[in-house]
């Protein structure tokens, strides 16, 4: 049977693996047929028909894969990430002399009112309440930083990762199949 790997990246290859094959052997083959120009990931999934290929010992005529040679059969290639970001700790805005030490004259501590800035490094700007906090990194913002882009954060390419998974999968699904005529 003959199958044709697509990569997120747009690249393609082919792979020829026995009829009777399971999910495994059709990634060892992927993994091996690979080009030198093209990087696959350690940890990768297989995706056929907007389905996950799992388990690894099932075979990949019960996913609906034939070795017919009318139909050409495309699985697409991409890196398996969790799917939560390794949280990170926030960059620390820069710090504020404390001042809840005990008022010597009076004998009462005074309790200092922090004040919400935004933890990108050079900005002293009061962070946004809602919009302004990165579920990536777990920093507060302000309308400036906001967006992943402005501040730099470290779970952009995550972010760009799964948009372009979910985006793949949706037009995989949708994929309509013409008659040849």
């Amino acid at each position: 049977m003959k199958v044709t790997i697509r990569l997120s990246t747009e690249h393609r290859y082919s792979v020829s693996i026995p009829d009777n094959s399971t999910v495994e052997d059709l990634r060892n083959g992927a993994r091996v047929a690979c080009p030198s120009d093209v990087v696959v990931p350690e940890d990768f999934k297989l995706i056929y028909n907007g389905a996950k290929l799992t388990p690894l010992d099932q075979t990949l005529e019960s996913f609906g894969m034939s070795p017919n040679d009318e139909e050409e059969i495309q699985v697409i290639l991409m890196s398996d990430g969790s799917d939560t970001p390794h949280a990170t700790t926030p960059r620390s805005s820069p710090s504020l002399p404390a001042s809840n030490g005990q008022n010597a004259a009076s004998g009462v501590s005074k309790k200092s009112k922090k004040k919400n800035r935004c933890s990108f490094k050079s900005c002293s700007s009061a962070a946004l309440r809602m919009v302004g906090n990165c579920s990536h990194c777990q920093g507060k913002f302000c309308a400036k930083h906001r967006l992943l882009e402005d501040h730099f954060c470290q779970g952009l390419q995550y972010c760009k990762d799964n948009a372009h998974e979910r985006n793949a999968m949706k037009l995989e699904s949708e994929r309509t199949i013409t008659s040849k005529v």
